[in-house]
């Protein structure tokens, strides 16, 4: 239908959109933390709360690690078994928290899909302020984005250097065994404090997101 006012929904959004663009732009440059409206802050609880587990499952893994090749007992297998199951459950927990992750990303990409077309039938003004706070908010997501790439650059490597320790010791679970893999183990561990770092940006990121101060 071609009448006066819907012709100029169209013209209002296509130039608030032309804004927003421009505003994502400018706040991609460096970390947004603008707040984000509960229907979508929300879902990103779980994602919180698996980044928290999975700090203290680093933490856990690293421990019976260093455990291992440091004060390694007579009998090692009771103390390679801990780092297996400490292994395993880290491999459990970040296959959880990847999904949790695409899961809120789906939920927010719809919600401001509708958010979009919903400020079609809005005036001028209403539909420049949505926008505008539409953008801020997809920067916000932008900025974690970034920052859970950041932090899975870490996991990975140390995930996947762990598991292959794992695999030697199921075949040579002695204290030669564990002595062999001893330098592999400590550079790998050393990384604990900068994944560390990386989750807190996160948790600090969605924080902010979900109106913390």
């Amino acid at each position: 239908m071609r009448n006066g006012v819907c012709v100029a929904g169209r013209r209002v959004v296509s130039v608030a959109s032309g804004l927003a663009i421009g505003v994502v732009f400018l706040l991609s440059g460096c970390a947004s933390q603008a707040e984000l409206p509960p229907q979508v802050s929300r879902n990103l609880v779980d994602l919180r709360d698996h980044v928290v587990r999975g700090k203290a499952q680093v933490q856990t893994t690293c421990n019976a690690a260093r455990d291992l090749v440091q004060r390694p007992q007579a009998d090692v297998q009771p103390q390679v078994d801990r780092l297996l199951r400490e292994i395993e459950a880290m491999r459990a927990q970040a296959v959880n928290s990847r999904q949790q992750y695409a899961n809120a990303q789906d939920e927010a990409k719809a919600y401001f899909a509708k958010w979009d077309q919903e400020m079609a039938g809005m005036s001028e003004s209403m539909a420049r302020a949505g926008q505008e706070r539409r953008a801020e908010s997809m920067a916000s997501l932008e900025s974690l984005k970034s920052r859970v790439a950041e932090l899975k650059a870490e996991v990975a490597p140390f995930l996947t250097t762990l598991e292959e320790v794992g695999r030697y010791l199921k075949l040579d679970p002695t204290a030669s065994g564990v002595s062999a893999t001893k330098p592999k183990v400590e550079a790998v561990v050393d990384r604990e404090k900068v994944i560390m770092k990386k989750a807190d940006a996160v948790i600090t990121q969605i924080d902010a997101m979900r109106g913390g101060k």
